[in-house]
């Protein structure tokens, strides 16, 4: 379980992944919520010092702290909760999402049937106003490792400048090539195998 560092009575809490402030009543000066991990996560933080402090390790614990440094423990609902905080959740940048196009071998043609995996990445990069794209070549383990790194990196490279092509600034797209040292599925060397003729692209 991750365990999170204590909150002073009377310090506002800003993490949004795992809990959040505002002031919901004149004499309070900071409510906690601990809102579930992505995945399901185990997470806890801890509100105020010393004795008095109070660990929150469930999804949608919750406390207040008043000016005095009095800590109560409260039980709103997710869906209490999640109106409480509507618009600081909804500040949020969306969450990181992940592509995988398959190639043709020794190509840097994407197969048919990633086709449409491309016009969703296409689709989802155009979608969100500011991202950060990592791009990310793969070979099989057919051919010479120099000739796998330079077909990896054109693979990426390929990738890349169709985000360009789609109003995607070039500088927010980093591309690499990793060869065939990171096979999706591994085999013996000289061996074709069209998982591994990939590139991922992850999207933040």
């Amino acid at each position: 379980m991750r365990l999170r560092h204590a909150i002073p009575a009377g310090v506002a809490c800003a993490v949004l992944a795992s809990c959040a402030t505002v002031q919901p009543a004149p004499k309070v000066n900071t409510y906690v919520v601990l809102l579930p991990e992505e995945g399901g996560a185990p997470s806890a933080v801890i509100v105020g010092e010393g004795a008095s402090a109070l660990t929150l390790d469930r999804p949608y614990n919750a406390a207040t702290v008043d000016t005095g440094g009095e800590i109560e423990r409260k039980n709103p609902t997710a869906a209490e909760a999640n109106q409480t905080f509507a618009a600081a959740l909804a500040a949020q940048p969306p969450k990181p999402i992940s592509f995988t196009l398959y190639f043709e071998t020794n190509s840097t043609q994407i197969t048919q049937d990633s086709r449409p995996q491309l016009e969703a990445l296409m689709a989802e990069a155009a979608r969100r106003q500011a991202v950060e794209v990592q791009v990310t070549g793969h070979t099989d383990r057919v051919g010479s490792d120099a000739d796998n790194d330079r077909l990896s990196q054109q693979r990426a490279e390929a990738v890349r400048t169709m985000l360009v092509q789609n109003a995607i600034r070039a500088t927010f797209i980093r591309a690499v090539g990793r060869g065939e040292r990171e096979p999706l599925v591994p085999t013996a060397d000289e061996q074709p195998e069209a998982r591994n003729r990939r590139v991922e692209v992850i999207l933040r």
